[in-house]
């Protein structure tokens, strides 16, 4: 617990000076990420690798055959490219991955790298979190699965988005708030929850799904869809199947 305390208050006072740091200067300035040097690139700069258009999955659900987000998630990907057979899918399994522990060191060479106080150490410690979003900034599309998990998400999804939302990097500063870098590109979220917490009471329990608009908003991803498996623990199986079959169909076409 105290090292929880010591970290959340660590990221609390780098947000702060990030503010700061990159408030109104020209997005050319912001980035410290070699894989960025000079400009920032815009979303069609990044896009279409080899004229391919690129859809990146996190997948959170792991590969239990179990689970509903998981099966769900393999539906769509299965309509969305038999109608895309040329598009390139990018199926991030986070429980198979050996995610980045992003702890203090890293916060600490972020700043000393923004300060220009940096030291080569720095770099080789901040480039796992640098291939990290290079890899988000060349998706497309995005896709995450996401089942609920004490109200809230997985923590290896949480785990990967400690790492991409850096600022300077995937959003900014401005004078008028925070402006994501992420544009134009669409979302789709795919989550479940063992009960129905979409409306009444229980919705203010939901601390998963208004959490992973609002962060990935925040880096500029503001076109999302979703699609809700809801009360997973007590609907009869096979009218989830037919939710997930005609729901995902849907989005695929639409995607």
């Amino acid at each position: 617990m105290v090292v929880s305390t010591a970290l959340s208050s660590c990221v609390e006072h780098s947000l702060h000076f990030f503010r700061n740091v990159f408030r109104a200067i020209p997005i050319r300035h912001c980035s410290y990420i070699s894989a960025f040097e000079g400009e920032v690139k815009s979303s069609g700069d990044l896009h279409l690798t080899n004229g391919r258009v690129q859809i990146l999955h996190l997948n959170s659900s792991g590969s239990d055959e179990r689970s509903y987000t998981g099966m769900a998630s393999r539906t769509f990907l299965t309509a969305y490219k038999s109608k895309h057979a040329d598009h390139i899918v990018q199926d991030i399994n986070l429980w198979d991955k050996e995610l980045l522990q992003y702890d203090l060191s890293h916060v600490a060479s972020k700043m000393r790298m923004v300060s220009g106080q940096d030291e080569p150490s720095d770099k080789v410690n901040f480039e796992p979190v640098e291939r990290m979003i290079k890899t988000l900034f060349s998706a497309d599309k995005l896709v995450v699965s996401c089942p609920m998990w004490n109200y809230s998400i997985p923590y290896v999804l949480k785990q990967y988005i400690d790492c991409v939302v850096q600022p300077g990097l995937t959003f900014r500063e401005t004078s008028t708030g925070p402006q994501g870098l992420l544009t134009n590109r669409p979302l789709l979220l795919i989550t479940s929850s063992g009960g129905d917490y979409s409306t009444g009471q229980m919705k203010t329990l939901d601390y998963q799904v208004p959490y992973l608009k609002d962060i990935f908003g925040l880096i500029g991803f503001t076109d999302v869809r979703h699609i809700y498996i809801k009360n997973t623990a007590h609907e009869k199986r096979d009218k989830l199947l037919t939710f997930i079959e005609s729901s995902c169909l849907e989005a695929a076409a639409k995607f």
